[in-house]
């Protein structure tokens, strides 16, 4: 087998990885009873894990196409730093559900990365194949991570309306909307450019 392909084989492998450790976490979460309180919040994790599993389904089909295993099992350092935040977040669903919805946040912001690195990879292989899979699966993510961002102010306020009596009223609408506008495109390349 070329080197090329072994290579293909190798990341494509690693984003399968990394999804199947995501998914038992949002399956459960999904299941969570807590999350009846919170029907957005319930609707988007819903949604996350049907993600994760077309895109597993998607993954194996294209890593069987490389030539490569679907089923065969992967170690690599992303797994195993992945299988760690998997475990970290599956043993912290005893906390409130703003801070699950905090952890999957950080969950969807590594597969985000892992898949700009495995689109960058297909790119400099000149795999289109492989590149094109990588930027629409991380385009599937970026809304879902804006989403976490929109919904989990609610869920803190609701969590704080059970601790205390005094609450601003639009402190979740405010928010939201502070939060956005740090994401905006104006805000985020303020200040910094590059050579490229």
């Amino acid at each position: 087998m070329s080197e090329r392909k072994d290579t293909l084989q190798q990341y494509v492998s690693d984003m399968l990885a990394v999804e199947r450790h995501l998914l038992p976490a949002f399956e459960n979460q999904s299941k969570d009873d807590r999350m009846a309180k919170y029907p957005e919040a319930r609707r988007l994790v819903n949604k996350i894990e049907a993600t994760i599993n077309s895109h597993i389904n998607g993954l194996k089909q294209h890593l069987e196409n490389l030539g490569g295993d679907a089923a065969s099992p992967v170690k690599s350092a992303v797994t195993t730093a992945l299988g760690v935040a998997a475990s970290v977040i599956e043993n912290m669903r005893t906390d409130p559900v703003s801070k699950n919805l905090r952890d999957d946040y950080t969950a969807l912001n590594l597969a985000a990365v892992s898949y700009t690195m495995l689109h960058t990879t297909g790119r400099a292989l000149m795999d289109e194949q492989t590149a094109d899979l990588a930027a629409a699966y991380l385009m599937d993510y970026t809304p879902l991570i804006t989403e976490i961002n929109e919904v989990i102010p609610e869920v803190v306020v609701s969590e704080l309306r059970d601790e205390t009596e005094v609450l601003d009223p639009g402190a979740a609408a405010q928010a939201v909307e502070r939060t956005q506008q740090a994401w905006r495109r104006e805000h985020v390349h303020s200040g910094h450019t590059h050579a490229w």
